[in-house]
């Protein structure tokens, strides 16, 4: 969107509506949709979603058999829409962001936006489908908020860009003088907190959780410049033991990893309803009801290889409580 957020600020809106006489409770419930990342359109008491949808106008992408059609997905900045590409199904988005701009009063930035096709669509559809938009055609997004878009055959190669991102912040702190108090801080709170987005999406390799702790430990023994490495009087293995058994506590990225995997299998437990658990369950773990019992399948993906490494950790702890019976089999 052109300006999203520096169009109208939220308290002038919140003035503006108290002004012309709207009740708190509306007020109140306006600045809810306005300030929340989620909210449904209500109709009639149900869930609404898209009109052109409804009428068969619109089509989302299935990953699979009996899994939830995705049309759109909304992320902090940007914003994915998935059709068909015909020209009935593109002339209807546009009516949509046409009638959307005309209701609120922002403007859609074509000029920022784009398009991909599926490999299998015609030269002659691309054109008429992009030439309705007026946006330019792309082959992959890249990567977004640090998270790669697509993953090849060689994942530490897709990876490589973290490692990197690591190794280029760990040299600048080399020419400064540090003590070690500075550099387990500088070590605990940038270089760890680095990776944690994708870590808490993909099982990173091997190679580049090891690459990444011997960079650390480098930095932490040597002394006097970068060309100094000084004596490794520990292995970061023995360093990434808690304080409490009187270590450092710095933390070994491949079980951190696997940690922060295991919250996403937590999520997936305690929100049967949500998009994402839906769509996994569709493609990876129906008619089973218990994402515990799941296996790998045909075919997965390697989002699906990476929840599944926090599987065998979240079973490890997790308990069921049986409550009143209605829902547990004995």
């Amino acid at each position: 969107m052109a300006k999203a957020y520096d169009r109208m600020e939220w308290g002038f809106l919140e003035g503006m509506l108290l002004a012309l006489g709207f009740t708190r409770g509306w007020v109140d419930l306006v600045l809810v949709c306005v300030s929340s990342v989620r909210y449904n359109v209500m109709v009639n008491g149900e869930a609404a979603g898209t009109r052109k949808e409804s009428q068969g106008l619109l089509h989302g992408v299935k990953v699979a058999r009996g899994a939830p059609p995705v049309s759109h997905l909304f992320f902090a900045n940007d914003s994915l829409l998935f059709f068909k590409a015909t020209d009935v199904e593109a002339q209807a988005v546009r009516e949509c962001l046409d009638r959307y701009g005309q209701a609120l009063g922002q403007l859609v930035n074509f000029d920022k936006s784009s398009i991909m096709y599926s490999t299998n669509t015609m030269s002659g559809v691309r054109d008429r489908v992009g030439a309705s938009f007026g946006v330019q055609e792309v082959e992959g997004f890249g990567r977004y908020l640090g998270l790669p878009s697509f993953l090849g055959r060689n994942r530490t190669s897709v990876f490589r860009y973290i490692e990197q991102k690591v190794r280029e912040r760990v040299s600048s702190w080399q020419k400064k003088l540090l003590s070690r108090v500075g550099k387990e801080v500088l070590l605990k709170s940038v270089a760890q907190a680095m990776p944690i987005l994708s870590m808490s999406v993909f099982l990173l390799p091997t190679v580049i959780c090891a690459s990444i702790e011997n960079m650390m430990n480098r930095f932490w023994w040597q002394h006097g410049g970068a060309t100094r490495r000084g004596l490794h009087w520990l292995s970061w293995r023995c360093m990434a033991l808690p304080k409490s058994c009187g270590s450092m506590g710095f933390k070994r990225l491949r079980e951190f990893n696997v940690a922060l995997l295991a919250k996403q299998v937590w999520r997936i437990l305690t929100a049967p309803e949500s998009l994402t658990t839906r769509v996994l369950k569709a493609r990876y773990f129906f008619p089973n009801d218990c994402f515990l019992k799941a296996r790998l399948g045909s075919n997965p993906s390697y989002i699906w290889r990476s929840i599944l490494a926090g599987q065998d950790l979240l079973r490890k702890g997790v308990v069921r409580r049986v409550g009143d019976g209605a829902d547990t089999l004995i």
